[in-house]
């Protein structure tokens, strides 16, 4: 790791567990193992110092729904879950600073708020999307409520996330956790016969129409 990425890394930890106005480019230096005159040299203020830590933390974090491609409504959900599970195992530090900017409500740490926001907006939008088209193709139960299921699959997500924050390491529980979330849902959305394959669901379309 050089030494722009420790000072940032080093700032980020403080900035989250003290906040940006307690947190001093002293005491980053003293943590980080440098020399003050450092930092400046690569930051010319504490402001942009934060600003970088935001940038860099806010990099993982972008959704492609590209990934989602020729894979059924049914697939799609829990494809959702677990790529949202494993960003969480691979980017921990990064979601504990998002996290602690938006909980403290930083001033400065608006456009972070904002950005999360966002992102959950889409997520939880990607969901609600997959769950109308599934239910009006008779993948998904009748009785499906596109749009407070999505809220409901993001609340268990966002469990998890806390259970893994927690728990600090990947543990066989909190796998177990994510299985069970899946199988819940599998039982909770799936139409009785419902088709689970394109060439099936045409299959069933034709059916219907002779």
């Amino acid at each position: 790791m050089g030494a722009r990425e420790k000072i940032l890394e080093t700032a980020a930890h403080l900035f989250l567990t003290d906040g940006y106005h307690a947190t001093s480019l002293a005491q980053v230096a003293r943590a980080a193992q440098v020399s003050k005159a450092l930092i400046l040299w690569h930051f010319d203020s504490k402001e942009q110092l934060f600003r970088a830590a935001l940038q860099h933390f806010l990099a993982p974090y972008a959704i492609d729904d590209r990934v989602l491609t020729g894979l059924t409504e049914s697939e799609q959900v829990e494809k959702l879950i677990d790529d949202y599970y494993a960003f969480i195992a691979e980017h921990l530090s990064s979601v504990k600073f998002v996290l602690g900017q938006v909980v403290r409500g930083e001033d400065n740490a608006h456009e972070l708020v904002l950005h999360a926001r966002q992102l959950y907006h889409v997520y939880c939008g990607l969901l609600t999307t997959i769950l109308e088209r599934g239910k009006a193709q008779g993948i998904f139960a009748s009785d499906v409520r596109p749009s407070e299921d999505a809220t409901l699959i993001m609340a268990a997500l966002n469990g998890l996330l806390v259970q893994r924050l927690v728990s600090q390491t990947e543990t066989e529980a909190t796998g177990d956790l994510l299985e069970y979330l899946k199988r819940t849902l599998r039982e909770r959305l799936n139409a009785p016969f419902a088709p689970t394959t394109e060439r099936e669901r045409s299959h069933r379309a034709y059916s219907s129409n002779s």
